[in-house]
């Protein structure tokens, strides 16, 4: 996947610990509502040929999607995936190139710090 934004995003939901598979792709489904409500030109579910590198065994694609937007959506993209992750339980990983957020239950000045720096690396990138 090309390191700008405009290329795309990967997206990756983590079920809880004692989740099941069917409890992680209702996530995702709900998570994929949301970012289509987003100036997005699509969220695909990523399928198993296509799992990122690391990702492991037949659930390889489980839980990821690939979100491909404008160059400023990005920002917009990234504050939607926070607030839907802040419930205890839920987090998500979200991959543009080669750089990694992790968007957890963090208390939001730590996770906002967190989402900051991150998007200034890829501001700086652009």
């Amino acid at each position: 996947m090309a390191d700008d934004a405009q290329d795309g995003v990967l997206v990756h939901v983590e079920g809880p610990p004692d989740g099941d598979a069917e409890e992680l792709a209702e996530l995702v489904h709900l998570l994929r509502q949301d970012l289509l409500d987003l100036d997005v030109d699509a969220v695909d579910p990523v399928e198993a040929d296509s799992a990122p590198e690391g990702a492991k065994g037949v659930t390889a694609a489980a839980g990821w999607l690939a979100v491909q937007l404008g160059p400023t959506a990005l920002k917009a993209l990234v504050r939607r995936i926070a607030a839907w992750a802040s419930p205890p339980g839920r987090s998500v990983e979200i991959v543009l190139g080669d750089d990694t957020l992790k968007v957890t239950g963090l208390d939001d000045t730590q996770q906002q710090r967190l989402i900051d720096e991150w998007l200034e690396r890829q501001a700086a990138r652009a």
